[in-house]
């Protein structure tokens, strides 16, 4: 096949503390790289496609059979959906989800309330624009203030976590104005933190991520994702009991169906005080960075390789091409 690739280019690297984030979502070209050659090696052509105001017209002149979508898009909350919209404007399919899957996704409340309607336990939260807004009934503290619509956890630092109301109010005001939009207050749950990877109909065992930082409120934080740390290991499998696995992976799938996702996601959970897992948020455009995304380490533990993975993820777009018909969303059943 000729195979699109959508892509946004990082060319500002981000800094310790959120500085310089404007284009933390967007892909190193190493990473582009690695997914072209990968496609390359299942057979395909690959036609480079950047997701910027350019991208109609270059794919209208590219006459590709399908895109490989890893585009996070311009601006906005409905940014990640940009790409997608125009690929089913032009009846070209895509890897991944749809666009209201993307929009639903990446606003953290929008998500939570939708997993919540599916019963599916999740941590009460508020979003604040002007830090005035009410708590919820029963909110208790601490919690973690965090931009309510970004992704590779931008504005999410080991001084988000708020030890009490007026502290959580003066965090969401600060990251309402910086942000340009609501700051999501979530009651901090004090438990193991994993994440869970979705492939087609497979849920992939639940990889943890262990935090060694002498914070009384740990937090997998931006400066976290920037460079490799002794503050963070990842245990793939993650070692915990047979019935919790088949528990967090059970909640994942749910989530994964509840939003409409389709193809590939990452899920993240974490644990309350009793051990009970939560949603906490779905990535619907989880990284491929070889070596060091969730995802890649996820899929490697499992016995599944870079190529086979990129295989993986374009195999059902690439039969949405065969039949020749515009992108559905599918139900999901699971493999666990």
């Amino acid at each position: 096949m000729r195979v699109g690739l959508a892509f946004n280019l990082k060319r500002v690297k981000p800094k310790a503390g959120g500085a310089h984030d404007e284009e933390a979502e967007y892909d190193a070209p190493s990473t582009i790289e690695a997914i072209a050659e990968a496609i390359t090696a299942l057979g395909h052509d690959v036609v480079l496609l950047e997701a910027d105001a350019t991208f109609p017209a270059a794919l209208l002149g590219a006459h590709v059979d399908v895109v490989f979508n890893v585009s996070e898009g311009a601006s906005g909350r409905g940014r990640e959906a940009q790409v997608p919209a125009v690929l089913e404007l032009f009846g070209v399919p895509y890897t991944g989800s749809d666009p209201a899957a993307l929009v639903t996704t990446l606003d953290k409340a929008v998500a939570k309330g939708i997993v919540r309607d599916a019963g599916i336990y999740t941590p009460s939260a508020v979003v604040m624009t002007s830090g005035e807004e009410p708590l919820p009934a029963g909110f208790t503290f601490p919690a973690i203030v965090k931009p309510v619509a970004e992704g590779s956890s931008k504005g999410v630092l080991p001084a988000s976590v708020a030890a009490s109301e007026d502290e959580a109010r003066a965090l969401a005001s600060q990251l309402a104005t910086r942000y340009a939009q609501g700051a999501l207050v979530e009651e901090y749950l004090p438990g193991r933190e994993l994440t869970v990877a979705i492939l087609g109909d497979t849920v992939l065992p639940p990889m943890e991520i262990v935090l060694r930082t002498k914070d009384p409120f740990p937090v997998y934080s931006f400066d976290h994702k920037l460079e490799p740390t002794d503050e963070v290991a990842y245990e793939v499998p993650a070692k915990i009991p047979s019935e919790l696995d088949r528990e967090i992976r059970d909640l994942a799938a749910r989530a994964f169906a509840a939003l409409g996702c389709r193809d590939v996601a990452r899920i993240d959970v974490r644990l309350d005080a009793a051990g009970r897992p939560a949603f906490i948020e779905c990535n619907p455009l989880p990284g491929l960075t070889p070596g060091w995304s969730d995802l890649c380490l996820i899929a490697e533990a499992a016995g599944i390789d870079y190529t086979t993975l990129i295989r993986r993820i374009l195999e059902p777009a690439s039969k949405r091409a065969r039949r020749a018909t515009l992108p559905e969303r599918e139900s999901a059943s699971f493999s666990l």
